[in-house]
């Protein structure tokens, strides 16, 4: 059994791709979008704060759309020349951060995006606070399941997220700042 797996696969993708590269792919993604799933509100409170410390500083930014709205997809802004200079950033840094795996799987003799079968999704090698370094095999496969489950829910609150702000709506209301 894979960690997740609630065969449930309307549209038949393991059979086109694999159910292992598919799992990474959720892991990944799951693990972003619980990044996203909070650092998304706490932007949209931190940030006219800081707007607001730029303009008293008189300093140049283009840090807020027209209607008041952080720059986004849905609101625009994202050429601010900040913006670019954000995205530029986060492109280097995140392909920095998966270039490890790719050399690992280069060096085990796997295509750019192939994973061996045997491979557990999101398993980097990487546990500083040894979560589950000593976990039985029951143990681990509960903490990747709760991770599968904690990664799907933070897609779907990213996803209402953008229906959200597509109504005009902010996330979290600002106005007391």
């Amino acid at each position: 059994p894979y960690v997740g797996n609630q065969d449930f696969d309307p549209l038949q993708l393991h059979k086109r791709f694999g159910i292992v590269p598919m799992r990474h792919a959720e892991v990944k993604h799951g693990r972003l979008a619980m990044l996203a799933a909070v650092a998304w509100p706490m932007q949209e409170l931190i940030h006219p704060v800081l707007v607001k410390a730029l303009t008293a500083l008189r300093l140049p930014h283009h840090l807020l759309t027209v209607d008041g709205y952080t720059p986004s997809l849905l609101h625009g802004g994202l050429d601010a020349p900040e913006v670019t200079a954000a995205f530029a950033f986060m492109t280097v840094a995140g392909s920095l951060a998966e270039m490890p795996d790719i050399r690992r799987r280069m060096a085990a003799g796997l295509a750019f995006n192939e994973y061996a079968p045997n491979s557990v999704a999101g398993d980097l090698d990487f546990d500083p606070l040894n979560l589950s370094t000593d976990l039985g095999v029951t143990d681990r496969f509960e903490l990747q399941e709760a991770e599968i489950i904690n990664g799907r829910l933070a897609m779907l609150a990213c996803m209402a997220y953008v229906m959200i702000e597509a109504n005009g709506q902010r996330i979290i209301d600002f106005s007391p700042w």
